[in-house]
């Protein structure tokens, strides 16, 4: 089949990674896509790489202009640029369709943009819409014209013969926003099974960041301020009195580092902490795999965070918060441990019923790991885009998307 990709994401960081991934599970099955980004953006080549979050990341040619409105332009105005953007895809779009006129439209949807799915129904084409968050839910540059974003996303949502949703909770908001019900499914992010078969030189890296000896609690992302990690830092200040043998691996870097250095220090948690900073894309496997305990100590109640899979794809143990998306994934107790969301009392003891049972930390890992190559790689995802766009419906086809789908799951 033919696919026609088109995003209007920076092309950088899990959006990148998410639209790269996709892609080459769908050419590795023998379909032909075809990427349609903003101009001077390819997440093919910059997936992986830090977001246009702090000033001292380079951007050349027109990813500076990008840069520019996203880091300078009052919302207000980056709202109008959203807007603007749907003006101009006409230009960018259409030719492109018009030389493949069997092509299925593949589009991750975003804020204010409809003309994609104005110009599919327009050719008469099939519309595939991915959906990774709505108007109304808390994005980290706030949204000023909410109630035209819900208009659109109605609009979009009616007309699109397929809508993706990453988690139930996004999938029910879709459906209520005047999505036909049939049309919509939850498919959750992925990860590469190529990149996490072997696993990585984990005790060269662990003796090379003074980790040997010790228990090691970790953490992958961007550090925002709502992944409280500030929580997980004085969470393991207070298990540390009972196991000094604990130590904290938080790999990345976002906006919260410096903060999070600050709290470090203060709690005299300096050399129980180890920062790795920002590291390649290729390298995360083995920084998780120099983990003991991975954890997520909050995260959005509607998206689906690819560390999750990450994790469990390196077999390690996992507490999470209880939200829909990590319902979506997790089988408490069996594939991880859910606590009541923001009650760090009870991510303390779920970290500590991990550290004091090195048997159980196996056999979830373990679970966790046969979880995610079962049920959650791109290639699995890529196979449900294409039985979709195809019209195929029957149960067996559907039975990787149905366990997602269905209300006993």
């Amino acid at each position: 089949m033919q696919f026609i990709y088109h995003h209007r994401t920076m092309g950088r960081s899990s959006q990148a990674m998410h639209i790269r991934s996709l892609v080459e599970a769908l050419k590795a099955d023998g379909h032909e896509v075809t990427v349609v980004s903003p101009p001077g953006v390819d997440p093919l080549k910059s997936a992986g790489m830090m977001p246009f979050l702090r000033k001292a990341d380079r951007a050349r040619g027109l990813q500076r202009l990008w840069k520019y409105i996203s880091c300078e332009c009052p919302q207000f105005v980056f709202e109008v640029f959203e807007l603007l953007y749907n003006l101009f895809l006409p230009f960018r779009l259409l030719p492109i369709m018009w030389r493949q006129p069997d092509a299925v439209l593949y589009e991750r949807h975003a804020y204010f943009m409809f003309m994609g799915v104005l110009l599919g129904k327009w050719l008469k084409r099939t519309v595939v819409l991915e959906v990774n968050e709505l108007a109304g839910f808390t994005r980290a540059r706030g949204l000023i014209m909410e109630r035209l974003a819900r208009k659109m996303d109605a609009w979009v949502f009616s007309r699109a013969d397929h809508v993706l949703c990453v988690s139930r909770v996004l999938a029910d908001e879709t459906r209520q926003r005047g999505a036909r019900s049939a049309s919509v499914h939850v498919l959750p992010n992925a990860i590469d099974a190529n990149r996490f078969r072997s696993r990585g030189p984990a005790e060269s890296l662990r003796a090379r960041l003074g980790l040997e000896g010790s228990i090691v609690i970790g953490h992958v992302g961007l550090f925002y301020r709502w992944d409280r990690l500030d929580v997980l830092i004085e969470a393991v200040k207070s298990i540390r009195e009972r196991h000094p043998e604990i130590k904290v691996l938080l790999v990345g870097d976002g906006p919260e580092m410096e903060n999070l250095k600050r709290i470090a220090f203060r709690l005299g948690m300096e050399r129980a902490v180890i920062f790795s900073g920002p590291v390649p894309r290729d390298d995360v496997p083995a920084y998780i795999d120099a983990m003991d305990i991975c954890v997520l100590p909050d995260s959005n109640a509607f998206g689906s965070p690819i560390a999750l899979f990450e994790f469990m794809a390196m077999g390690k143990p996992c507490v999470v918060p209880d939200l829909g998306p990590m319902r979506d994934v997790i089988d408490d107790a069996v594939t991880g441990i859910m606590f009541p969301h923001a009650d760090y009392g009870a991510l303390e003891k779920g970290l500590v019923r991990f550290i004091e049972d090195s048997a159980l930390r196996t056999q979830v890992g373990a679970r966790a790991r046969d979880t995610v190559f079962e049920r959650h790689t791109w290639a699995a995802n890529a196979r449900i885009v294409v039985q979709l766009a195809a019209g195929e419906s029957s149960a067996q086809s559907f039975a990787h998307l149905e366990q997602f789908d269905c209300d006993t799951h």
